[in-house]
């Protein structure tokens, strides 16, 4: 039986890359990660989020450094990766949160503009961020890879089709690298998220919409970054050892 969720420290050793780590998910992942033992380095364009997190992360204890810059930069990604690696350790853990920009928008008016601007928000920098950790896990000969699609990727919804395209690439991307890498000792993983109250949803939405929103899902409220954040612990932990390729749909059941 796999003891994992029975250790104080199961992640300690461990060196994790958060992508995205600015937004009120990418914050709650890195914050979870941190409290499991492993050294978080965290990625974002927020300088004083960021370092407002590693401080925290730090004061409770944990191993966290900031990075700020654009997760679209192949470039800056291969030398943040290589300053993660010289400093802390090689990553052996990813989780790729930088995304956005689903706002809904009639098809006819998406400019190609956006559509390429979505695509490389969502997806290439999903890629990129792979792409800069795959020689190191190789190196190790292991590796946990957790990449952030959407609802909007597993069926037509109400945001953008850029952004749906986007995400259901993002799942093909993380079942093509759970496929090509098992035997490396890579594992690639996926979670869909529906609704989620972040900060900036907080700041569009007033709390009587929030609550009616949520009183519209099966299980009764919308999501918490700490939801989001259980499953990807569970997919980066030696409890899902013999997972990978898989999407996991973190919806409330509104995906049923």
């Amino acid at each position: 039986m796999n003891d994992f969720m029975n250790e104080t420290k199961p992640l300690e050793g461990q060196v994790a890359l958060v992508t995205g780590a600015s937004g009120s998910i990418g914050e709650e992942v890195s914050r979870v990660l941190a409290g499991l033992g492993a050294a978080v380095a965290v990625h974002g364009r927020s300088q004083d989020v960021l370092d407002d997190l590693a401080r925290g992360i730090r004061h409770d204890g944990g191993a966290a450094t900031a990075y700020v810059g654009d997760a679209r930069d192949a470039g800056h990604l291969a030398t943040v990766v290589a300053d993660v690696s010289s400093t802390i350790g090689t990553v052996g853990i990813l989780v790729t949160l930088a995304g956005g920009d689903g706002a809904p928008t009639p098809t006819v008016q998406l400019e190609p503009e956006r559509w390429r601007s979505v695509i490389e928000t969502d997806l290439t920098s999903a890629f990129l961020a792979i792409h800069a950790v795959l020689p190191g896990m190789l190196q190790l000969g292991a590796g946990r890879i957790v990449t952030v699609a959407s609802s909007a990727g597993r069926r037509p919804s109400g945001a953008n089709v850029a952004y749906g395209a986007a995400k259901a690439g993002v799942i093909m991307l993380t079942e093509h690298i759970a496929r090509e890498y098992a035997e490396s000792g890579i594992r690639a993983n996926c979670v869909a998220p529906s609704i989620v109250e972040t900060a900036k949803l907080r700041s569009r939405m007033p709390a009587a919409q929030l609550e009616e929103l949520g009183a519209r899902v099966p299980l009764g409220r919308i999501g918490q970054p700490a939801d989001i954040a259980a499953a990807i612990a569970f997919f980066v932990s030696d409890a899902s050892s013999w997972i990978t390729g898989t999407t996991l749909d973190i919806t409330g059941g509104m995906t049923l």
